[in-house]
């Protein structure tokens, strides 16, 4: 190696104009290859292309609007039978609403995540459909129960 430095060193303009070279080259053949690379995963028939077409066409109610109705009780749990049956009534009247594609209830086993370590806390998980109305919204709004639930729509 020490053999090398000293070339380098020695013939200095020379490693310079050939590194200068290199990269002229480089770039000339990068300009002549054309604009054959995007970044869009849709540019071209690939497996990813084909990925996003699907996931885009199975997943086109989630589009919407997503939100969550919480609540919280002082005294007990949510859990407790009457909570619960108050709770799950609302669900079911606001999963049966049009305009809501899905709803994650926090007493079926899929939302089981969605109670508080303590109990007190529970929250559902509404999905809208993607062309949902205001009007739509707002009658969900209404059909989550009083007092301590609380309600909070996004946009995804």
């Amino acid at each position: 190696m020490s053999s090398l430095a000293s070339w380098c060193h020695r013939h200095r303009l020379v490693v310079v104009l050939a590194w200068v070279g290199l990269l002229l080259a480089l770039g000339g053949a990068v300009g002549a290859a054309g604009a054959n690379f995007g970044n869009s995963p849709t540019s071209q028939n690939t497996g990813s292309a084909k990925a996003t077409a699907l996931l885009q066409k199975a997943a086109n109610s989630a589009a919407g609007k997503s939100g969550r109705i919480v609540w919280q009780v002082k005294g007990g749990k949510v859990t407790d039978s009457a909570t619960e049956a108050k709770m799950t009534d609302a669900v079911k009247r606001i999963e049966a609403s049009p305009g809501v594609a899905a709803v994650t209830d926090p007493y079926a086993a899929a939302g089981a995540r969605q109670i508080s370590h303590d109990g007190t806390t529970a929250y559902a998980t509404v999905t809208f459909d993607q062309d949902v109305s205001d009007t739509q919204v707002k009658h969900v709004e209404q059909l989550a129960p009083p007092g301590r639930s609380r309600r909070r729509w996004t946009s995804r």
